[in-house]
């Protein structure tokens, strides 16, 4: 068996005699097939293989932030202090609730992990509409009236668009400095 190379040093190419099978051509076949049995590779393994697997992998650290369903969590939370708000004023403009889910989105991307900020990015207007169906669904005693559906949508049209906006663009810009900046 050959003695392995010192630190820093280029190891030859496997020959017939290292892996007792295909010579140099062996390093176009797959791992698996080059390696021949477990105890062949084991054995012609240089002790500095380890270095080259850490160094692809990296460090294992933990990531900092909350988990992408818990994110969503707070800014359902937020936005729904702020349909409380409207909720309890009777205010059929609902600002509350516009304030509040510009509000929520950007504190939930603030606090998401940054390998999980894709659920916090389609959010807002996905909150918005459900929201903004569920109240209407409440209001209206189950959509029998045409013309409260109508005026529902145009609300939310008129009203919704402008906080949908706000809260998209927000927590878009956020995203992208999170990852132009690695934070």
């Amino acid at each position: 068996m050959n003695a392995p190379a010192p630190y820093g040093a280029r190891r030859p190419p496997p020959t017939e005699s290292t892996y007792g099978h295909g010579g140099a051509d062996d390093w176009s076949q797959p791992t698996s097939v080059r390696a021949g049995s477990g105890s062949q590779r084991e054995a012609a393994a240089s002790p500095y293989d380890h270095r080259v697997d850490a160094a692809r992998t990296g460090p294992k650290t933990r990531e900092r932030g909350l988990p992408g369903w818990a994110a969503l969590l707070v800014l359902l939370a937020i936005a729904g202090v702020g349909g409380l708000i409207d909720t309890a004023s009777g205010s059929q403009v609902r600002g509350g609730f516009n304030i509040g889910i510009v509000v929520a989105s950007i504190v939930a991307m603030l606090v998401v992990r940054r390998s999980a900020m894709f659920p916090v990015v389609i959010a807002p207007p996905l909150v918005y509409s459900l929201a903004s169906g569920s109240m209407l669904y409440l209001r209206s005693g189950g959509l029998k009236d045409k013309k409260v559906l109508f005026d529902g949508a145009a609300n939310w049209l008129v009203y919704g668009f402008p906080a949908i906006a706000a809260a998209s663009a927000a927590v878009l810009i956020i995203a992208g400095i999170r990852l132009f900046t690695h934070r």
